[in-house]
């Protein structure tokens, strides 16, 4: 093997090295989640869902990030209040906890941080 094809070989190892650490790197970001989230989705699953998967009794759908943008701007402290201790509005109620009484203060806010998450 002459010493050009040997470089070759070299850079080209060195080549697929790289790209197999970016790859590594950009497969790792992707798998990486927010428990937060992950817990906010459960509870989104269990209980939100009922009135936010489709506007019941007014409730903002997830997704719909026209209807969320105010209040997203009102800051996450408020709408964890509202979701903790229930808010009666102009476009409709939330009931206490979503109306499960179960969920801890964690849950209810991992659920809020969640469906704004979905909804930004």
């Amino acid at each position: 093997m002459t010493a050009d094809s040997k470089r070759r070989q070299r850079h080209t190892r060195r080549r697929h090295t790289v790209t197999a650490v970016a790859l590594g790197l950009a497969l790792s970001a992707c798998d990486k989640t927010d428990p937060v989230l992950e817990q906010g989705k459960v509870v989104w699953d269990g209980t939100c869902k009922v009135c936010h998967l489709n506007g019941m009794a007014g409730a903002p759908k997830i997704g719909d990030t026209f209807v969320w943008k105010n209040r997203i701007a009102q800051g996450t402290d408020v709408l964890v209040s509202h979701a903790l201790n229930g808010f009666e509005g102009n476009q409709g109620t939330m009931p206490a906890r979503g109306g499960n009484p179960g969920l801890t203060d964690a849950e209810v806010a991992a659920a809020v941080q969640y469906m704004v998450s979905q909804s930004e």
